[in-house]
Parts: structure tokens; C-alpha cells; sequence
């Protein structure tokens, strides 16, 4: 049977209607997901907040108060809690904000040369204010090289996370071990702790925005660290793993491939 052309454009516009309208679907949950995402954010940031602002606002009501009553030791002692709300605070800030960034594509990437294990060494300094009583903090550098090809300063927010959440989640008297090194093929980047862990059955979600593990709900975070750093690390061709027993011992590993940058001669 012949079709009549003015029977063509009927089917024709059935099926681009069709197309317009699995197009509007799934703009539309995007859209929705983007929301509900949003939502999310502001729910965190005004629950994250609300800790550290109660805070300051009680250790700066009792210096104004009490000023001419209480000692340098216990002045400073208020003013060293109003800095440690200030930094919970802004690190929150800097993780949505990250995070917005990264879904718009508007992080750039700034490779390059700088020496690894002297940034290592850098970011265990700088961090062992925040450790708990007794806690180590300890760096090892393996292989003779430590110059990379990198974005320092993604490096550095990712050593930095996991370096925050192994104070976090470790015990008292701790050992928080580092470990960075370089082999023909590749830069590694671990870190080791024998805090909490994470339960076997929870571990597939870990780096899913906002998801936090059902044994540290009692301890301040937002469940977005994780997930920063997994894309921070792919945005630098790399790949992150761990493993991990409750109780026992967690190891975070970042690996990434070195290139002509990295050396004189390419890899083979």
C-alpha cells in the first residue's frame, strides 16, 4: 500500500514528539535531582552550623563577661575554641562549594612539578594541632623520586581529607600513618589508620554525596569529603580504593599514572 504524503508527517511528528518528550523527562529529573541536592546542602550546612556557632557564641559571651575574672590560660583557652568553630565552619563552606564547582565543571586543573614527600611532610605539620591526646602522625616517602606532575592543590585537599577523617575516626593514642611513594609507573598516596573503620556491609556506598556510615552518625561531618576526593582524584586520571575492618585498620589508596611529565622518557 502507498502512503499518502499527507500521512507522513503525521508519523514523523509522533516520533519527534516522542524524542522532545523523553528529552523534557529527563531534564526534568534532572532538575528535580539538582533540587533535592540543594535541599540537602542547606539541611547540612544549617545543622553543621548550628555546633560550632553555639560555640563561639558561648566562649565569646563568657570572655565578655568574665574578662577581669579569668586568667590568660583560660582566655586563650576560649579563644583557641572560637578559631576551631571558625575552621569547622569554613571547611563545611569549602566542601559545598567544591562540590558545586565540580557539577559545573568549573574546577580547573593546574598541574604542576612539585615535590611529594615535602608536601607530605607540609600537611602532617600543619595538622597535628587537630590530632587528639596522644595521637601520631606519621610520614614514610618510598623510592628515591618525589618529584610529580600533579595539581598540588587538589592533592593537597585530598591528603588533607583523609588525613581529617583518620584523626576523626581514630581512637586516642592512634597512629595515623601516611604513606607516599613512587614507582616506575605510578604515584601512590596512602593512609592508614586503626580508628572505627567501615561496616563490610555499608563500604559500596562510600563515596556517594552526602551518605555518612551508620557508626559515625554520633561524630560531626557532612558525607561529602569522601566524594570530593574520589573526583578530584579522577579529574587528575587517577583512581582511589581502601580497605577496611571495623575496629581495626583502614587504608585509603590514591593512585595515579605518571607520563612524559614526569620524566624525561616517556612510559612504555
Amino acid at each position: 500500500m502507498i502512503m499518502k504524503e499527507s500521512e507522513q508527517p503525521l508519523e514523523y511528528d509522533a516520533s519527534s514528539l516522542a524524542g522532545v518528550k523523553k528529552k523534557f523527562e529527563t531534564l526534568l529529573a534532572r532538575e528535580r535531582e539538582v533540587s533535592r541536592l540543594k535541599g540537602q546542602m542547606v539541611s547540612i550546612a544549617s545543622h553543621e552550623f548550628r555546633t560550632p556557632l553555639s560555640s563561639i557564641q558561648l566562649s565569646a559571651s563568657m570572655i565578655e563577661h568574665y574578662f577581669d575574672r579569668l586568667d590568660r590560660a583560660k582566655i586563650f583557652h576560649h579563644l583557641k575554641k572560637i578559631i576551631q568553630a571558625v575552621q569547622d565552619m569554613t571547611a563545611v563552606l569549602d566542601d559545598i562549594l567544591s562540590l558545586e564547582k565540580i557539577d559545573s565543571g568549573k574546577i580547573p586543573l593546574n598541574r604542576r612539578h612539585f615535590d611529594l614527600a615535602s608536601l607530605g611532610r607540609e600537611i602532617l605539620d600543619e595538622m597535628q594541632g587537630l590530632t587528639k591526646k596522644n595521637q601520631q602522625l606519621q610520614h614514610r616517602h618510598d623510592g628515591k623520586e618525589s618529584s610529580v606532575y600533579l595539581d598540588q592543590n587538589l592533592v593537597r585537599h585530598c591528603i588533607t581529607n583523609l588525613i581529617s577523617n583518620a584523626i576523626k575516626y581514630s581512637p586516642e593514642a592512634g597512629v595515623i600513618e601516611l604513606i607516599t611513594g613512587l614507582t616506575e609507573r605510578f604515584i601512590d598516596i596512602q593512609v592508614k589508620d586503626d580508628g572505627i573503620g567501615i561496616p563490610e556491609n555499608e563500604q559500596v556506598r562510600l563515596f556517594e554525596t552526602f551518605f555518612r556510615a551508620s557508626n559515625v552518625k554520633a561524630i560531626q561531618g557532612t558525607g561529602l569529603g569522601l566524594s570530593i576526593v574520589k573526583r578530584y582524584v579522577e579529574l587528575m586520571e587517577g583512581s582511589v580504593s581502601f580497605t577496611s575492618t571495623e575496629n581495626k585498620e583502614t587504608i585509603f589508596k590514591l593512585r595515579f599514572p605518571r607520563g612524559m611529565n614526569d620524566r624525561d622518557q616517556p612510559i612504555k
